[in-house]
Formats: C-alpha cells, structure tokens, sequence
C-alpha cells in the first residue's frame, strides 16, 4: 500500500494479512447461513449495480434501512454476526482479534476533510 493515511483500494483493505493464510486450508460451515450470506451480497449488488437505483440519498437511505427493518443494514448485520459467526477456525478469530488483518490505511471514507475545500477570498476570484 501507499503511505496515504486513507484509499479508495478496497481490495487491499479487503485482502490484507492474507499472505498469512495457507491457500489450501479448508472449513465447513453452515449451508443455510452461507446461502444467507450470499443472498444478502446479491441483493446488495442488484442495488447497487444500476445507478438509477439510488438516485437520490433517499434511496440510499431506503435500501439500508435501519438496524430494526428488514432492509439493507439489518441483512447485513445479521449476515455478519450472526450467521458467520462461528465460522472461521479459533487461529482465525485470534488473528482478528490481535488485529493481524487491520490494514494500515483507511477507507476514504473515514477522511473528514475529504469534501472540504479551502475558503476563497474575494481576491481569489479577481
């Protein structure tokens, strides 16, 4: 990664510490609660994959719900701990715990200055 304190790269967000994980090994788990895990990653593509979806913040908004609905936030919630709890093998849980897969560089989305613009003067605009 950069040294930017903050990037857009998802997939290194995503992936990071995964050099530690040998690529052959394998788990068992739940097929309902994967189906729900699934279910809930296409219905968030199917939202977001056609702007016309979520024209407006409203519809954002609509789509996520709140963590009581039954809408975008609640699935996901549910589908994180809940249904994949339990999943990753005790070796895997200490890693997250001891932070091993907690990239060095945020979300962009975590800059707060990231919509602001320095004030112009009225010279600035002369």
């Amino acid at each position: 990664m950069t040294d930017a304190k903050y990037t857009r790269n998802f997939e290194e967000i995503i992936t990071y510490g995964f050099e530690a994980i040998d690529p052959d090994e394998k788990i068992e788990v739940n097929l309902k609660d994967l189906l729900y895990v699934y279910g809930v990653l296409q219905e968030y593509m199917r939202f977001f994959h056609q702007p016309e979806h979520y024209q407006t913040l409203d519809d954002v908004i609509a789509f996520l719900g709140s963590n009581k609905d039954n809408a975008g936030f609640q699935i996901l919630s549910t589908a994180i701990y809940k249904k994949m709890s339990g999943m990753f093998p005790l070796h895997i849980d200490e890693k997250f715990d001891n932070g091993d897969f907690d990239p060095p560089q945020l979300p962009f989305y975590y800059d707060e200055k990231r919509h602001k613009t320095p004030n112009k003067t009225r010279n600035d605009n002369e």
